[in-house]
């Protein structure tokens, strides 16, 4: 359990992100939200971590959640009015990596303050309540997370 074990710090700058294996499709591509087959993806029952953006003249990041049956909130999410205002700003996309559900709320709260989701996750964890798990959003390399903290998180030694 040391791979998800650390803390997050009082002060100071964070720990380096772990890369936690986000899906990707065919060629490396993410899944477009609105084209996944839940069940056939085999996430029926499958506990995980998820995000959704969309591309576009202004990418954003749109929703970022935990599950403890992906298959069954993607269906939710796929009717989700807040999340579908999106699809006309370009692609709607989405990855999911399985993550304990012990470490899913520090996890989340450190992907929700990093990229900032655009439609509010009702059940997101208060961050003052989780130690947070830095992990490497979908697609993103070590360096563009660091400007989005505008810090950096190299180990210093």
């Amino acid at each position: 359990m040391a791979l998800f074990g650390r803390k997050k710090q009082a002060r100071g700058p964070l720990p380096e992100p772990l890369n936690p294996k986000w899906k990707q499709g065919e060629g490396g591509r993410f899944p477009k939200f609105l084209d996944l087959d839940p069940e056939a993806a085999g996430l029926t029952g499958k506990s995980g971590v998820f995000a959704i953006w969309h591309t576009g003249v202004k990418p954003e990041w749109v929703y970022v959640g935990s599950s403890s049956d992906l298959a069954a909130d993607f269906f939710k999410l796929g009717d989700d009015k807040g999340i579908l205002e999106y699809r006309d700003r370009g692609k709607l996309y989405c990855s999911w990596c399985f993550i304990l559900p012990e470490f899913q709320p520090g996890t989340v709260s450190y992907l929700t303050l990093a990229l900032k989701p655009v439609v509010e996750n009702p059940n997101r964890p208060n961050v003052d309540d989780v130690d947070l798990i830095p992990v490497l959003p979908p697609g993103m390399t070590l360096e563009q997370v660091e400007e989005l903290f505008g810090q950096s998180l190299h180990d210093e030694h």
